[in-house]
């Protein structure tokens, strides 16, 4: 029978094998693992022999698969309008350019409404205010200035209407082509000096936008282009598109006519088929998109409803992602050209002002505020349409000018002052 050591002895075992254990392990610290071989994992407990035995290689770790973020909405603010609180885009179109920023105001000369609110006061300054303190398109055209000119015009413009701040989306409304509407049917053309007129402006009007964010509505009432010498327009218009197109945030929309008018002359039912014909003979494809509604006063549901199907038939035909506009600065009252009642003009461009809120036979008065947020429900849109527009329209614009006599001519503040007290859009 053997007798148990002593505690003595037995401490003095302990503390051997201690040491032992330690030096073991510190001679293991010192090599380098092998590329192939993890090192081992340190152990928290203390080793109970001289040798102990390395721990298994660690199990590699399963990274979590990182969930999709969507996109940081802007909150929107529905008693906030567009220039004063930039619009988040719908999700069905976040590439929309003239979502997620504000839209600037011209306050200025070159803009007649403007001139008239300023010198007005009480309550003809605050129906005013309906027109001149929202977000509306400069036309610019022969009118406007040389070649050399135009580009100190332009970026007079933009500076105005944006603050300074190239964020800001200004809107540009460029009706250059000179002849034009009826004077170019039978298949007039421009002299080939006057084609390279042409081309400079649009040049030097593009590169006056640089880095400005901008949306050009192109040649309004083209479809004129019917009845012009078509190839000579078409490689006009062309340049045009792609000279906008190619400054860094400049979105062109090339104008379609409406609803109810696709071709001059009118040859059967306006189709979005003759529409598409059109726009692909014009760059479309080198376009954001198309207008609708520049000099017409069909209302946002037919023109939203129309849109979408010609955009269906571009993608038919090979152009793909377009998206459109619509003007609503005149269709408070949508109606189709032969329900149009013309004042002081045998022409419809100058239809009867609405003489009230009631007033609504023939007359015109101003629609939907300018917005991006086409979907919201206030529009009082169809369901159906609601989600069209979602989808294809970048927004509800103020490119047309229906205050002014022909859509052309100021001839004092009466027509606006009536289309602004016959609305049933408020204040902003």
């Amino acid at each position: 029978m053997l007798l148990s050591p002593g505690v003595p002895v037995r401490r003095a075992l302990a503390s051997l094998v201690a040491v032992l254990a330690t030096a073991a392990l510190a001679g293991c610290a010192d090599q380098e693992p092998s590329p192939a071989e993890p090192a081992a994992a340190p152990t928290s407990a203390p080793p109970t022999t001289a040798t102990p035995e390395a721990a298994p290689p660690p199990l590699p770790v399963q990274q979590p698969t990182p969930t999709p973020q969507a996109p940081k909405q802007r909150r929107y603010v529905r008693d906030k309008e567009v220039w004063q609180r930039a619009q988040p885009a719908h999700l069905q179109n976040l590439d929309n350019p003239l979502a997620e920023r504000r839209w600037g105001v011209y306050r200025g000369d070159l803009e007649q409404t403007w001139r008239a609110y300023e010198s007005a006061g009480g309550e003809t300054r605050r129906q005013l205010g309906k027109i001149a303190l929202r977000p509306k398109s400069l036309w610019l055209g022969d009118w406007s200035g040389s070649p050399e000119r135009i580009g100190s015009v332009v970026r007079e413009y933009v500076e105005n209407a944006s603050g300074g701040d190239p964020k800001v989306l200004v809107q540009l409304a460029v009706f250059r082509m000179d002849p034009w509407e009826h004077a170019v049917c039978g298949g007039r053309a421009p002299s080939r000096g006057a084609q390279d007129t042409y081309r400079r402006w649009i040049s030097n009007a593009a590169r006056a936008l640089g880095r400005q964010h901008t949306a050009v509505i192109l040649q309004p009432d083209l479809p004129f282009w019917w009845c012009s010498n078509r190839a000579v327009t078409s490689s006009l218009i062309t340049y045009a598109v792609k000279a906008f197109s190619a400054q860094p945030h400049t979105s062109v929309y090339l104008d379609a006519g409406a609803a109810d008018w696709s071709s001059t002359p009118q040859t059967g039912a306006p189709r979005a088929t003759q529409a598409a014909d059109l726009l692909l003979a014009n760059g479309i494809a080198h376009a954001r998109g198309f207008a609708l509604n520049a000099t017409h006063y069909v209302g946002t549901e037919e023109s939203v409803a129309y849109g979408a199907e010609l955009a269906r038939i571009l993608r038919q035909r090979g152009v793909k992602g377009v998206h459109f506009v619509v003007d609503t600065a005149q269709n408070g009252n949508g109606m189709m050209w032969p329900e149009v009642e013309a004042q002081g003009s045998r022409v419809n461009d100058n239809a009867r002002v609405c003489g009230s809120t009631a007033d609504r036979r023939g007359c015109v008065t101003l629609g939907i505020p300018p917005t991006s947020r086409v979907g919201d429900p206030r529009w009082g849109l169809s369901p159906a349409v609601t989600r069209e527009a979602k989808k294809y329209v970048d927004g509800f614009m103020w490119f047309a000018r229906p205050w002014l006599f022909m859509q052309a001519n100021w001839r004092g503040p009466d027509r606006a002052l009536g289309m602004a007290r016959s609305t049933r859009w408020s204040a902003p």
